[in-house]
């Protein structure tokens, strides 16, 4: 059976070779997978992970007219109160009116646990259905009913025959994966099982009949717009600017743009096979959707790392332009680009020749920045991503043949980053979301590896990403100052240690 057909997602653990636990150079990660020995790496200490449940949150509060429906103890929806704010300054960004984020809670009791919470679910889908009348019902499987056993598949199943809404179920309890990046194949799944991505006669449009003298004129029409257009897919680190950017990029080629997933509607979803070519910006973030359009639509997708930097951005846009026949095109334009780019980044660049700078975050990025920032005259001494699969293997080819001697660390666990800044003392750490705080606290300053509020992508991202490192290396003040004043919460012995010492066979 094929996963497409299977009521609940495979986690990536069981489609993918995968690791989170690794130390090395790229050369060597590259040979570990092709071996077999990433799978039989693990840990014998664990400081935190990521819960998948998080992630597929943030993409389920931006679609419009939709509504979450909790199946977890009360706790699990907390964070969506933090993601409504987020979620609206997404949609003011895009010219979206602000919209409340409805959802609801089963509110999971200790009775619930030991007798089963199917009844409240059921009861739960009927109330949201009558009381919102939303477009879509996103119904989110946790870890508890996981844990007992609820069937949710089949309450979602059964809810369909009597709602009016679009029921989607979302199966992501964290306990299932080691890694995070399986909550974008569960969001990815429920959508691709339960929402329609062609247009429905009667609703999206009025069929022609052949005899009218009209047919052939609206369908060479229709057939021009569809080899014209492609669809772009985004993630919830991807901010309004990077969309922006590479629209701006695309529609130079004479491409017109739809984005999804997140941020659309019923109807926008209807559309998604109305294209000609699928484009993803993070290898780890969309194959599942994309393979499935391919096989379902027979629609060809371009998987192909992230457009960051002078060199990416080039590949990047002279891969979508050969689907076109636009090659000279695409070479002219980013021959413009650079041109303009290199000129805006000239000013900062003195400063940055030679610092010394750890890059941590998504195994995409964090591989695709190194390369960037080396060319500039940067010395990129470590290279920490959070997991490791075979999508982002391209990504690190390129990054053995680039920059081989670089140490390449698969890891999401805190304490190896602080040990890491620790020890190698690098001038700048290049870092993800939540994690500044931490790295403040050794006296170094750092950016952002993302922003969605910022653009990191193309040629305008490029020289943001320069103002910011130029900002921050010049202002070090408060953090040479912070960790005069802050004691860190490891024994003696761990600091003489080998920063991965935890990682076993």
């Amino acid at each position: 059976m094929s996963y497409y057909e299977q009521r609940i997602p495979p986690v990536r653990d069981q489609r993918l070779q995968l690791a989170d636990s690794f130390s090395g150079s790229a050369g060597e990660l590259l040979d570990c997978q092709r071996e077999g020995c990433l799978m039989r790496k693990s840990r014998s200490f664990w400081q935190a992970n990521a819960c998948q449940m998080s992630l597929t949150l943030m993409m389920a509060a931006t679609v419009a007219g939709s509504v979450i429906v909790m199946h977890a103890p009360g706790g699990c929806g907390a964070q969506l109160l933090a993601i409504n704010v987020q979620s609206n300054k997404g949609r003011a960004q895009r010219g979206q009116p602000p919209a409340p984020l409805n959802w609801i809670s089963t509110d999971l009791s200790e009775a619930d646990v030991i007798g089963g919470g199917e009844r409240k679910l059921e009861a739960a889908i009927a109330y949201a259905d009558r009381e919102f009348r939303p477009e879509i019902i996103f119904v989110v499987s946790t870890c508890a009913p996981n844990i007992i056993g609820d069937d949710v598949a089949e309450v979602v199943e059964r809810a369909k025959s009597t709602a009016a809404a679009k029921i989607v179920g979302l199966h992501c309890p964290g306990f299932k994966s080691r890694v995070v990046a399986s909550a974008y194949d569960a969001f990815y799944h429920g959508l691709l099982r339960d929402i329609p991505f062609e247009p429905e006669a009667w609703k999206d449009y009025v069929p022609l009949d052949q005899a009218d003298p009209r047919y052939e004129m609206e369908q060479a029409r229709e057939n021009y717009q569809k080899a014209h257009t492609v669809n772009l897919w985004n993630a919830t680190s991807i901010g309004y600017q990077d969309e922006d950017e590479i629209k701006r990029l695309l529609a130079a080629l004479g491409l017109d743009t739809r984005i999804f997933a997140e941020y659309a509607s019923l109807d926008e979803f209807r559309q998604i096979s109305r294209a000609a070519l699928n484009i993803s910006m993070c290898n780890v973030h969309d194959d599942y959707m994309l393979k499935f359009l391919e096989e379902k639509y027979g629609m060809p997708y371009y998987i192909a790392g992230m457009p960051i930097g002078f060199s990416e951005t080039r590949r990047w846009l002279g891969g979508i332009a050969a689907r076109f026949g636009l090659e000279k095109e695409a070479a002219r334009l980013a021959d413009h680009e650079e041109k303009l780019a290199a000129a805006a980044i000239k000013p900062y660049l003195p400063a940055l020749q030679g610092k010394r700078v750890l890059i941590s975050g998504g195994v995409v990025r964090a591989g695709t920045e190194a390369a960037a920032l080396a060319e500039l005259g940067m010395e990129i001494i470590g290279v920490k991503a959070y997991h490791y699969d075979e999508n982002a293997r391209p990504i690190f080819e390129e990054l053995a043949a680039k920059l081989p001697e670089v140490h390449v660390s698969v890891s999401n666990q805190a304490f190896e980053l602080t040990h890491q800044i620790k020890t190698l003392k690098p001038d700048l750490v290049v870092t993800h979301n939540g994690t500044h705080g931490l790295v403040a606290k050794l006296g170094v300053p750092s950016v952002q590896l993302f922003s969605a509020d910022g653009a990191f992508f193309g040629y305008g991202g490029f020289y943001q990403i320069m103002r910011k490192i130029h900002f921050a290396l010049g202002n070090v003040n408060y953090q040479e100052r912070l960790a005069g004043h802050v004691r860190q919460p490891y024994k003696d012995w761990y600091w003489s240690a080998d920063t991965y010492t935890f990682i076993k066979e």
